[in-house]
């Protein structure tokens, strides 16, 4: 049996919101770039995280994103939680991201 992951990130997105054209760190609407941050995730802490993008104009009136709505509404996207609570709104990178799961991982460890 596999063990679950020691964080979960959850990146939150508006696809239907503007996007920055300054310096505002990835762009996590680009399947490319999930996929070099999950890359990198997975090179420096293996399977003890997991990472998930949530679009939410995607995920019309789901009840499962009813709460991770509430904690993200009046914050500038994209929103980043780690273990469900927010870490970094607006816009991010890769390594912020990295930091953000480093210091997680202290935590829960």
């Amino acid at each position: 049996m596999t063990e679950p992951a020691a964080v979960k990130i959850t990146i939150v997105a508006d696809s239907s919101s503007q996007h920055c054209s300054g310096n505002c760190g990835g762009d996590w609407s680009f399947p490319d770039a999930l996929d070099i941050a999950r890359q990198r995730v997975k090179e420096r802490f293996g399977d003890r995280v997991e990472i998930e993008v949530i679009d939410l104009p995607a995920t019309g009136d789901n009840p499962g994103i009813t709460q991770i709505k509430t904690i993200v509404q009046d914050m500038p996207f994209p929103v980043l939680l780690a273990n469900g609570r927010p870490r970094i709104a607006g816009g991010f990178d890769i390594r912020q991201l990295l930091d953000v799961i480093e210091a997680s991982l202290e935590v829960e460890t």
